[in-house]
């Protein structure tokens, strides 16, 4: 996103919602009150380094039930008339950095690509996620690996694995097609390895 900001930010006004405690643990709990998201905010804005405005929904989630409470990470695109041109399930890179492109080209109004993408981006999460998830304590990590089928392992590799797979995960511009479906393939293998193993050590 920060790629993204840099090009389009002169043009574009980015804005997160800091919406929950996307992992909570022993280290980081749920919030307990308003003062205490306001907080994580800051807290998340600066230890991200996020140059962009953070906004944050109310303590009850207002914002986020009423948009989008099936995703903790959507994306949504504004255009210029105020209303949704695109929505994205799942924070993505190259797919915003599309519909950005082809948002610009229309002036800024109208509905770009269809209005949607359901996918689940995982593959930058499980290589860039696990300083987040490890924010929240051990008890986040558990809690992610056994109610994600092996994520919390998966982010874990990911994470030493990233100074090789940042170029691919960390990326603005789309990848071919083949090298997607090469990456899915190998996810799902490492995924059924993951879930194999903890049943037959857990």
């Amino acid at each position: 996103m920060k790629k993204l900001h840099e090009r389009y930010g002169d043009r574009v006004r980015f804005v997160d919602v800091a919406i929950r405690q996307a992992h909570p643990g022993e280290e980081r709990g749920p919030y307990r009150s308003y003062e205490e998201k306001l907080e994580g905010a800051r807290e998340g804005k600066r230890e991200e380094g996020i140059p962009w405005t953070v906004l944050v929904d109310d303590y009850a989630g207002t914002a986020h039930r009423a948009y989008s409470r099936e995703m903790t990470d959507p994306v949504f695109l504004i255009g210029s008339d105020g209303r949704v041109a695109f929505y994205l399930m799942w924070a993505h890179a190259p797919t915003l950095k599309k519909v950005i492109e082809e948002l610009l080209e229309r002036g800024g109004r109208g509905v770009v690509d269809g209005g949607i993408d359901r996918m689940v981006h995982l593959f930058v999460s499980f290589v860039n996620g696990y300083h987040g998830l490890r924010r929240g304590g051990q008890r986040a990590v558990r809690e992610y690996n056994t109610g994600a089928f092996g994520a919390g392992v998966l982010t874990f590799l990911g994470s030493k694995a990233k100074p090789l797979l940042a170029p691919l995960a960390l990326r603005t511009e789309p990848l071919p097609v083949a090298a997607r479906l090469a990456l899915l393939g190998g996810l799902a293998t490492t995924a059924a390895l993951s879930a194999w193993s903890l049943r037959r050590h857990g």
